[in-house]
């Protein structure tokens, strides 16, 4: 009961410090009572009968230690998911800026065509686009097929249609009058990005760089047609141990890919500034 009105209050509490309208407060409470107690007793429903096939034999940590010390692809896995994360969220994110700064202040002729492009690749599936890759990629000239450029390229093109109306709808929202008028004082383009629009813009491109990383961690679809022995990230290997049915060790990856999230997510909000936007409307 405790822990219930825990979840109740808790929600008040931040409803409230989020400066939303003020709610009256049996009917928040009915409303949160019923969207969040049916998953709560549910949750605690599996737990329980989890508990009733525990035993002395698999109450254990050998899958964790299978996983991080006798599992040799786990390591090199881990290492590709991290490196292609952060290398497609800071290539997206920068590349979605870009078209999007161009398609919201028509910068240039054909920004509507630039606009088409960018959100075009949300209509092919991640396997289709994974099989142009790899018939374009496999030969020459640019034969990138077993390297982590491949897959790098499938994960930008599949996180940019994101990333461009994330960074898009950010741009609508600064009014253009405020790059107007400090080009009417006399600065370049340039410096009017860098000290008008960049501050402004700051708290968008931190969040959708989030968002591409912890989408990239666990994508799949295009992944697994362009993989090697050398290239396998989580996702696959998850997928690999469960045609083998390791459901022990695919739980300690789905654990490791959670710990990933949840550290990138409470590092990036733990960002001076981040999340405060909130404090414009008081």
């Amino acid at each position: 009961m405790g822990t219930s009105l825990f979840f109740i209050l808790s929600g008040w509490a931040l409803t409230l410090s989020a400066g939303k309208e003020e709610l009256d407060p049996l009917r928040f409470y009915a409303k949160r009572k019923r969207r969040i107690l049916p998953l709560y007793y549910l949750s605690l429903l599996v737990f329980f009968f989890g508990f009733l096939f525990l035993t002395v034999q698999n109450f254990t940590l050998h899958n964790i230690n299978f996983v991080l010390f006798e599992l040799s692809a786990a390591s090199l896995a881990l290492k590709n998911t991290v490196i292609l994360g952060t290398a497609t969220a800071t290539i997206g994110t920068a590349i979605a800026l870009v078209i999007a700064y161009v398609t919201a202040r028509q910068a240039v002729a054909g920004w509507r065509v630039l606009g088409f492009l960018a959100t075009a690749p949300i209509a092919i599936p991640g396997i289709v686009l994974g099989v142009g890759l790899f018939l374009s990629y496999t030969r020459p000239p640019f034969v990138l097929y077993g390297t982590l450029w491949i897959l790098l390229i499938a994960f930008v093109t599949i996180a940019l249609p994101a990333a461009y109306q994330q960074l898009q709808s950010a741009f609508r929202s600064v009014h253009t009058d405020l790059e107007d008028a400090s080009r009417i004082l006399g600065s370049t383009r340039l410096r009017t990005l860098r000290d008008i629009t960049a501050p402004l813009l700051r708290t968008s491109v931190i969040a959708t760089w989030c968002f591409i990383f912890v989408g990239v961690i666990r994508e799949l679809s295009a992944a697994i047609m362009l993989f090697t022995s050398e290239t396998k990230v989580i996702s696959v290997l998850i997928f690999d141990l469960n045609e083998s049915g390791d459901l022990g060790a695919i739980a300690v990856l789905g654990l490791i890919m959670l710990a990933i999230t949840f550290a990138v997510v409470i590092a990036v909000n733990r960002i001076p500034g981040f999340g405060d936007a909130r404090l414009r409307n008081s």
